[in-house]
């Protein structure tokens, strides 16, 4: 085996890795949800079929890995895009560039969006739980100070001359 097959296989295994942590990230921005809500649906679907082109791409990785690394780099970005919301979840299919062969530089760039991905959905789904997390909050002291403030006629007896102070 060359060496320049070693290293491609290494970095399909990296990008299928990276893969696999940005679907993780997005099953648990799924858990986070509320149930019911087209965008969890949607995101656990996307994580569906994320698992099913995880597998092909291990698969893939010994025979040709360069096809793993562009499954596992596209599933990613599937991941990411349906993790941002709105309509940008409709990834098509990338057109594959015939001609001259994408260099091992260009792989690596790509390699590290890939990771960087995980690394974004997991960011989204922080910033969803801190926003839950305000409103809880808010909740919380509201119903509280709704409890603990003086009524008017309190407030008006305390206030009275000669009276409870």
């Amino acid at each position: 085996m060359t060496k320049r097959m070693k290293r491609e296989r290494r970095v399909a295994k990296d990008a299928i890795a990276a893969a696999k942590a940005a679907r993780k990230e997005a099953r648990r921005l799924a858990g986070s949800l509320p149930t019911g809500t087209p965008r969890r649906a949607r995101i656990e679907r996307v994580a569906e079929q994320a698992g099913a082109a995880l597998r092909i791409a291990r698969s893939e990785r010994r025979r040709d890995p360069r096809r793993a690394f562009s499954l596992a780099s596209l599933t990613a970005l599937r991941l990411e895009r349906s993790a941002r919301g709105g309509t940008a979840a409709r990834v098509g299919r990338v057109p594959i560039r015939r001609g001259r062969p994408v260099s091992m530089e260009d792989r690596l760039d790509a390699l590290e969006r890939t990771e960087a991905r995980a690394k974004l959905i997991k960011r989204r789904r922080k910033q969803f739980d801190q926003a839950q997390k305000m409103a809880k909050f808010a909740a919380v002291h509201t119903i509280g100070q709704a409890i603990t403030a003086p009524t008017d006629e309190e407030r008006a007896e305390s206030s009275r001359p000669g009276g409870r102070a």
